[in-house]
């Protein structure tokens, strides 16, 4: 049974798309030889990301992401076993998000299949995750 963790956090500073590049790139090399999906969404130096595999290897990941100083007040939002993946084809999903798409989030279209997440009741958490980041960034 695979392990999911997603947590919130904040950039030290504002990253900038060859930043996000960089990270993205190494983060897929890395998630992929470790058996670890998942999705990071950015928007304005916040971040929400959902990790996904073997709960080892994703605890280990967490724990090394608590540590990087790139980040401030990283928060758990949700941590535990499932039964299948959400973002199984991705070693990481990456996406920065627009002002208008962080406050339509019905139209944003991340899914397997480009379903809005949601359609699924497995799914429920993980876009009730989102629409938190949204509240907790609607003030940016």
């Amino acid at each position: 049974m695979d392990y999911c963790i997603v947590y919130l956090s904040s950039s030290k500073a504002l990253l900038s798309n060859e930043e996000l590049t960089a990270i993205l790139h190494l983060s897929r090399k890395n998630n992929n030889e470790r058996g670890i999906t998942g999705i990071l969404l950015y928007f304005n130096g916040s971040i929400i990301q959902a990790l996904e595999g073997p709960k080892e290897k994703v605890k280990a990941l967490y724990a090394t992401i608590c540590q990087d100083t790139r980040h401030l007040n990283v928060t758990p939002l949700y941590s535990k076993a499932i039964a299948k993946r959400s973002f199984g084809d991705w070693s990481m999903g990456y996406r920065t998000l627009s002002a208008t798409e962080l406050k339509d989030l019905t139209s944003l279209r991340i899914g397997k299949g480009g379903q809005p997440l949601g359609s699924k009741s497995e799914d429920s958490i993980v876009l009730r995750l989102i629409q938190l980041f949204y509240m907790t960034n609607s003030r940016n």
